[in-house]
């Protein structure tokens, strides 16, 4: 079979890429705007195009024409840009995968398409987050921070009525923020806004910088080792009758956390991995302003996801181990700064 992974290039699709070439099965194809994430993947089964999906029509029409399935991580997932440029985001998340899944259509290829936990939003009843039950409660229109979660709400109801009219196979994942190597890029000691809560954590133990809990770090979030989000992403993969038209939790509701006591245990593990005491102070931050005016967030349930064990898998890694592994990959690897412009296709797993 061969797959095209559109945003091959991003934190999820480099290890999805290097998962793939690793099995050995597959003819991989991966398009991206950058190619830093993939530096030392390689094998005789896949191919890379540096490309822009919004600026290459006829050679992502080609690749998809080509393909056999298609797996779509194209997005912005950048809670900053949320509140600076909406419009950008709603346009790369839900106009341009739109168009992907047109050109699926079209050739009558399968598309996995990966989403957010984000569509869940402010969702605050029952004890867990379930697929096909569970409702989408989002913020006020001036709460620019939801156009994410609309974008990405949008499509996946846009995806379900082609299925529904038999014009499209699809899947679609929700991703419950997924943690490991290559994850985001560190931020300057200090900085406001930006990539997710790891990266902001991690940056301020390596610099010293302050850690700062955004309205008190009082909000749960669940995490999930990248390489459970392969194996699980793999069971899609194996189980194509199974899973037709269907949407699937990946995450590990074992591993919910405030985002305080994740600072908590964060600094904690680097004292046990750098034999030192870290410098950083936390301190508190109204959510306005560190991700600017129109941000509003929500508490989360963990997810169900009995849909997915039905078929065979289960997270395999706790909290602890996830985060020790992620945190020691940033020490070795002595991780970049903010590159000038925010990935395209960065990890679709939702702020914290």
């Amino acid at each position: 079979m061969k797959i095209l992974l559109l945003g091959a290039g991003g934190f999820v699709g480099s290890h999805l890429v290097e998962h793939l070439i690793a099995r050995g099965q597959h003819d991989v194809v991966g398009v991206d705007v950058a190619e830093d994430k993939l530096e030392g993947i390689a094998g005789p089964r896949f191919s890379f195009h540096v490309a822009d999906i919004r600026c290459n029509p006829e050679l992502i029409d080609r690749l998809i024409r080509d393909a056999d399935l298609v797996v779509d991580l194209v997005a912005y997932a950048n809670p900053s840009m949320y509140v600076s440029a909406p419009l950008e985001v709603f346009d790369l998340n839900f106009i341009q995968n739109l168009e992907i899944a047109r050109r699926c259509m079209a050739h009558r290829r399968r598309l996995i398409q990966y989403s957010s936990a984000e569509i869940y939003g402010k969702a605050g009843t029952g004890a867990v987050c379930h697929e096909d039950t569970t409702d989408s409660v989002l913020g006020a229109v001036g709460k620019h921070r939801w156009i994410y979660a609309t974008g990405k709400l949008l499509l996946e109801r846009v995806l379900h009525a082609h299925g529904a009219a038999g014009d499209l196979e699809y899947t679609i994942v929700r991703p419950f923020n997924f943690l490991g190597s290559r994850i985001d890029y560190l931020v300057p000691a200090g900085a406001m806004g930006g990539p997710r809560v790891f990266p902001h954590f991690i940056s301020a133990l390596l610099s010293g910088g302050p850690i700062r809990l955004v309205n008190g770090g009082h909000v749960h979030r669940t995490f999930l080792h990248i390489e459970d989000a392969n194996q699980a992403f793999q069971t899609l993969l194996d189980h194509p009758a199974e899973t037709r038209n269907q949407i699937f939790n990946i995450g590990n509701p074992d591993n919910n956390v405030t985002i305080r006591d994740l600072a908590a245990l964060m600094v904690q593990l680097y004292e046990e991995l750098t034999g030192e005491p870290p410098v950083s102070r936390v301190e508190h931050v109204e959510g306005e302003r560190f991700y600017g005016p129109g941000y509003e967030d929500g508490d989360r349930l963990p997810p169900d996801i009995s849909k997915l064990t039905r078929l065979g898998w289960r997270p395999r890694y706790d909290l602890v181990t996830t985060l020790r592994e992620t945190m020691q990959a940033y020490l070795e690897s002595g991780a970049k700064t903010a590159p000038a412009e925010p990935n395209m296709t960065a990890v679709h797993s939702a702020p914290a």
